[in-house]
């Protein structure tokens, strides 16, 4: 189903207790180390803390306009970009006030004790409620379908607590049935895209630790965001998930009960192997009304469970960074002009033709703030690249204005097709321009891409994007 509670077993548990203290434990000469980290040598600035608010989206918010019939009623639809930042926003809010809160003058190790202890109970207490990452990991699917006028429901906005499985419901089969017949890749990425959102919050929040010196605690949430897709894929690929599906097919009599997929990757492999294959194959529902949407094991040819194992060991891509241990920047250089700092994090993101294993590198100069990003475009045999290269808050016109912006460049398979030994070439380019005050930022980015899938942008055609807002600075 497509959001999953997360419980780490005892061992797991009791692994990330004890690194945590092995490396409290290390606190002599924290001021000459070259790197800094939140468990080693934790500091009492707290860095650069900014909330988003984004006030227009386009062309998301017209196509949820368009599809919720109202200009309000377009907010409850957020789309990608939208629901990414009220997330973030979100941890980074709740993180703050926490560490800020519970803070001991005399007794450093209690303040991060305590802090730890506590916003690490609010992560795993908050998984499943609104704005949380599970609530995320819905709203990204419902993005794609927004963008074809299909509405729905968020389920997470209903009272949940450790719930196995939450859904996305509410959708008409027919318009399930018009998404998979004539706008295939987007359909797949739909399956795939709460995968996606997880990944995009811990990128999201690891990124900002990075420019702005966030001291934030973030460390057991990045282990719950991985562990939580990592978890979901095994259960696909293990066929664990299927009982649950078939429980629930005997309850959900009614068209409008349903969740638009069941398992997330059963239904994602489920379709790149057979990309013309009509959606009313899946036959009827057990209740003998509308179409029978859960994709179950026995459904997928044994190509698609071992591709499905593959991407479940890839998965761990997602844990290898220093800033999964607390490690959030390394001194690089020191030079008369100031110091270099960089960190490093690998990605795997499932995606509308199978999957990308990307590489961010980060680059805090004393004159700009840098990201690189190596693209590793994989379908079912075939490799595809593509580079990608961001700055962030660059100052103008003596620090009032804020510049910044992303260059990308890729080769993925042609027609996002999963068995396809052809490329097509595509691209990205965006601008950020900030005015940068001592409270509120206004804000305008703009941008066009290319044909192809980027993370964080529903989009699969090329065209033109716009966001206006405000960038809220609580702390400095």
């Amino acid at each position: 189903m497509s959001g999953r509670a997360l419980i780490l077993n005892p061992m797991k548990r009791n692994l990330l207790l004890v690194l945590a203290f092995a490396l409290l434990s290390d606190t002599a000469a924290f001021g000459q180390r070259a790197y800094e980290s939140t468990l080693v040598n934790p500091s009492e600035n707290l860095g650069e803390i900014y909330l988003d608010m984004p006030l227009l989206t386009l062309p998301a918010q017209m196509e949820a306009y368009k599809t919720t019939g109202g200009f309000f009623k377009s907010y409850l639809n957020p789309g990608m970009e939208n629901s990414l930042a009220y997330s973030t926003d979100l941890y980074t809010a709740v993180h703050f006030g926490l560490k800020k809160a519970l803070h001991f003058e005399n007794s450093p190790f209690l303040t991060q004790f305590l802090s730890r202890m506590t916003i690490s109970l609010f992560d795993v207490l908050y998984l499943q409620q609104p704005m949380g990452a599970s609530w995320l990991h819905e709203e990204y699917h419902r993005a794609v379908m927004t963008k074809y006028g299909v509405n729905s429901y968020n389920e997470v906005l209903n009272p949940h607590f450790w719930s196995s499985s939450i859904a996305v419901s509410h959708e008409k089969d027919e318009d399930l049935a018009r998404l998979c017949d004539q706008h295939h890749p987007d359909f797949v990425r739909l399956m795939s895209a709460g995968h996606e959102a997880v990944v995009d919050l811990s990128r999201n929040l690891q990124s900002n630790s990075f420019f702005y010196r966030q001291n934030l605690d973030n460390e057991v949430l990045y282990w719950m965001h991985g562990m939580q897709n990592l978890i979901y894929l095994m259960s696909c690929a293990s066929g664990s998930g299927d009982k649950g599906m078939q429980e629930r097919n005997k309850v959900e009599t009614e068209v409008w009960m349903r969740d638009f997929t069941g398992m997330d990757m059963n239904a994602w492999i489920y379709e790149l192997l057979e990309p013309d294959r009509p959606y009313a194959t899946r036959g009827v529902h057990p209740s003998g009304v509308g179409i029978n949407r859960y994709i179950m094991s026995d459904m997928i040819p044994e190509e698609g469970m071992k591709y499905l194992g593959k991407q479940a060991l890839l998965d761990i891509f997602n844990f290898v960074s220093p800033m999964m241990v607390g490690f959030t920047r390394f001194r690089l250089a020191q030079t008369g002009q100031g110091d270099y700092y960089g960190n490093f994090a690998f990605r795997h993101y499932l995606t509308s033709f199978g999957d990308d294993v990307s590489l961010d590198l980060y680059l805090q100069a004393p004159w700009a703030n840098l990201y690189t990003t190596l693209h590793s475009y994989n379908n079912y045999e075939h490799h595809f690249g593509g580079l990608e290269a961001g700055l962030v808050d660059y100052p103008l016109l003596g620090g009032k204005m804020q510049l910044g912006g992303t260059l990308m460049a890729w080769v993925q398979p042609k027609d996002q097709l999963f068995k396809t030994a052809s490329g097509s070439f595509g691209g990205l380019v965006k601008t950020r321009v900030n005015y940068h005050s001592r409270i509120v930022d206004p804000y305008l980015e703009a941008g066009w891409k290319g044909k192809g899938w980027v993370a964080g942008n529903a989009n699969l055609d090329k065209g033109f994007f716009l966001r206006a807002g405000l960038r809220w600075q609580i702390a400095r």
